[in-house]
């Protein structure tokens, strides 16, 4: 073999074991740095390679340091009042009512009960964030009932169901008792009330078609009962709101809100050009001042009062004070009297056969004595006030009283009262008739002689009768509330009207 040849063949074994070393070499260095450096070819091996071999031979670099121990996550304990809520409301009221809705309701009125547990859900959201939140406006909840009322609106086609949709539509406004205060259980307890007349056409309608709407009708009264027992159990005042905290429902994306606008006199008002279109919209940023530097023009330059100033194309300008005329003042609106604004005396006089009592207030007892079969005693403006009347009159009114007390022992003919909310009417001996018109909240105690009396009523709510307990002692009465719910029907041609009886 030539030199030549062994030359070559020496190269080319070197070259193999340098590939070899370096191979090897990049191998220890892949498996100390984890995988992190890339692995370098080696293709190609010149002279210069040979000279850089020393280098290859440095020590490597320390291992990477051991990843950290993953973290504990410890979960929040969820409060006592939410998993009651849970075991109250929904576990035990919610999902009965669901399920015996899916099993008769047609798939609109599915919808809307969705809609209904979406709502509760969302109570639930905020039971649980209550400390950290401050108190929501009732308008947040106002959406939320909504849409459960426009599902009713939407599925009025359905006529054999509206009385089921407009339940859920009125019943849905129970969830608002977390914005109600001090006392949120009775709140509840109204909602239910409100939703009693078409739960009650419910039961009548389907009382001999299927027994199963009499059960949706009590499930869901279960779900408004539940709600009010986990509200007198756990919030009996109300939610306690932290006033310092986020809102309830933080928008989840949205453009920002715009800058306010800048102060008057700032540095970019004051930079604005000298002319030019940027010069008007810089005056107009100035808002009400804008309008300072106007004069008011006399009659003498308009021209619609002027034909000489039509002629010509300029009005001459008027110099100096002689064209300024002084501003007359705007005239102030007279305010009324002191004498009418002031509260007006009262009055407590015998006029002819008619006691006149007008204005009374704050009055604990005002006795009317010495009476007579033919006097009347008329009632007008009182406030707070008790009134005892003694001995027969002819008649009594009362007429724009608030908080008023009348007792009285006999009566000829009536007792008319009317625009008088919150009165007291006792009667201890005999009255023909009463009168009511225009009134909200009264009470009325009858006598045992009193219990042939008439009483009308017009326009009025929430007036209660008590009436004495027979084989009981003086002062022992029972409270019946007067009817205010009335159905109307025609029957051969007139209207028939009768009291609805609520049952169930």
């Amino acid at each position: 073999m030539s030199s030549s040849a062994q030359g070559l063949y020496s190269l080319a074994t070197l070259i193999k074991r340098l590939e070899a070393i370096t191979s090897r070499l990049e191998d220890v260095e892949d498996s100390r740095s984890a995988g992190h450096l890339k692995r370098q070819s080696t293709s190609t091996v010149t002279s210069a390679a040979v000279a850089e071999t020393p280098s290859a031979s440095a020590p490597p670099p320390p291992p990477p340091p051991p990843p950290p121990p993953p973290a504990i996550e410890v979960q929040a304990e969820v409060p006592r009042a939410v998993t009651a809520y849970d075991e109250i409301v929904i576990e035990g009221k919610l999902k009965p009512f669901l399920e015996i809705n899916k099993a008769i309701a047609p798939p609109p009125l599915n919808e809307q009960v969705d809609l209904l547990a979406k709502a509760l859900a969302t109570l639930r959201s905020v039971l649980l964030q209550v400390t950290a939140c401050r108190k929501p406006d009732h308008k947040v909840f106002d959406k939320v009932i909504e849409a459960v009322t426009r599902a009713k609106e939407a599925a009025r086609k359905e006529r054999d169901w509206f009385n089921h949709f407009t339940v859920i539509a009125d019943g849905t406004a129970f969830v608002g008792w977390v914005t109600v205060e001090p006392k949120p259980g009775p709140y509840v307890n109204d909602i239910k009330e409100s939703t009693a007349y078409y739960a009650n056409r419910i039961l009548k309608d389907f009382k001999e078609k299927d027994p199963r709407h009499a059960e949706w009708v009590r499930a869901f009264n279960g779900v408004l009962d539940g709600m009010k027992r986990y509200v007198m159990e756990f919030h009996t005042t109300g939610l306690v709101w932290n006033s310092n905290g986020i809102p309830v429902f933080r928008p989840v994306s949205g453009p920002p809100p715009p800058p306010p606008p800048p102060p008057a006199g700032s540095a970019s008002s004051a930079a604005a050009p000298a002319g030019g279109v940027a010069a008007v919209f810089a005056d107009l940023n100035r808002g009400a001042d804008v309008t300072k530097g106007l004069r008011k023009v006399d009659k003498s330059e308009m021209t619609h009062k002027n034909p000489a100033l039509r002629a010509g194309s300029v009005v001459p300008a008027s110099s100096g004070a002689a064209a300024k005329k002084p501003v007359k003042p705007t005239p102030v609106k007279p305010t009324k009297p002191q004498a009418l604004m002031g509260k007006k005396p009262a009055k407590f006089a015998l006029e002819g056969n008619k006691w006149i009592i007008e204005y009374q207030e704050n009055e604990s007892a005002l006795e009317v004595a010495d009476t007579d079969i033919s006097q009347v005693v008329n009632l007008f403006a009182c406030k707070n006030t008790t009134i005892i009347i003694k001995g027969k009159v002819n008649a009594v009114t009362l007429v724009n009283c608030t908080k008023t007390s009348v007792l009285v022992e006999s009566v000829v003919s009536s007792v008319s009262i009317m625009k008088s909310p919150s009165f007291t009417l006792q009667i201890t001996g005999v009255a023909p008739t009463v009168q009511i018109d225009s009134t909200d909240s009264g009470q009325i105690y009858l006598s045992k002689q009193c219990l042939d009396v008439e009483i009308t009523t017009a326009k009025c709510s929430a007036i209660n009768v008590s009436l004495p307990v027979e084989g009981e002692e003086d002062g022992v009465f029972e409270e019946q509330a007067m009817p205010e719910m009335l159905k109307t029907v025609v029957h051969n041609g007139k209207l028939v009207t009768t009291i609805v009886e609520h049952a169930g």
